[in-house]
């Protein structure tokens, strides 16, 4: 009940900057790939496909299981093809079907593309397939925008914040970390940072870090570099 209140409470709404709609009763819309390319350089947005803009909100399309199966095998073939999509941002979570008075929905969430990531472009060409989102359309990028997307890749975040995959606290040697809290405990025993527990002492620290635009948490090159155990490093 809940899941089905939220979606009636978004077909009340209009297409706008973080929502589109798309019947999809042909297929796959061509479409689709440019609302894809905009929300991923823009801030990110949700597709429905089997959904269609009405004078008073939003309506459903009338699509089967059976359609809604196909298209989501057709999304998931066409976005992890690199001749036609620069790249997969989506996670399997981000793509959902939804049943709406007998209706099915496919739901496609798209989260803003990291810096490393952008442009994401349709095709090979990203002067020519990248695209951004202005109130409910999206739209070509211009020569500079695509130049100034390229660019901001090089300002990344440094290297020992990145979070490493495949690793975890048990990486880290307890003793070490221990010893660290210790020693600052005797030069400034009041410093706040000793309130902390050990996730929140690494944080403090830059050694354990949540990444806001994928959500993933988990120990960084610094905190493994700074406490991991010496077969782990």
């Amino acid at each position: 009940m809940t899941e089905q209140l939220s979606l009636f409470e978004v077909l009340l709404r209009h297409e706008g900057f973080d929502t589109e709609y798309k019947s999809a009763r042909g297929g796959m819309p061509k479409d689709l790939w440019e609302t894809y390319s905009a929300f991923a350089n823009t801030s990110g947005g949700v597709v429905y496909l089997g959904v269609k803009e009405g004078d008073e909100g939003a309506v459903t399309s009338g699509l089967k299981a059976s359609d809604v199966e196909h298209l989501r095998r057709a999304f998931w073939t066409t976005v992890n093809n690199r001749q036609k999509v620069s790249a997969n941002i989506l996670l399997e979570n981000h793509v959902a079907v939804e049943v709406f008075q007998g209706d099915y929905i496919l739901v496609i969430e798209v989260p803003r593309a990291s810096r490393s990531e952008r442009p994401v472009y349709i095709g090979v060409d990203p002067f020519r397939g990248s695209y951004r989102r202005n109130h409910e359309g999206d739209f070509r990028c211009n020569e500079a925008e695509v130049q100034q997307m390229f660019a901001d890749r090089l300002d990344q975040e440094p290297a020992d914040s990145r979070i490493l995959e495949l690793f975890e606290f048990d990486d880290l040697d307890a003793s070490s970390l221990k010893q660290f809290r210790n020693r600052v405990a005797s030069r400034v025993p009041d410093h706040p940072w000793l309130v902390e527990d050990e996730i929140g002492l690494l944080t403090k620290l830059g050694g354990w870090r949540k990444d806001r635009q994928t959500g993933r948490v988990g120990l960084t090159l610094a905190g493994l570099l700074m406490f991991g155990k010496t077969e782990a490093i």
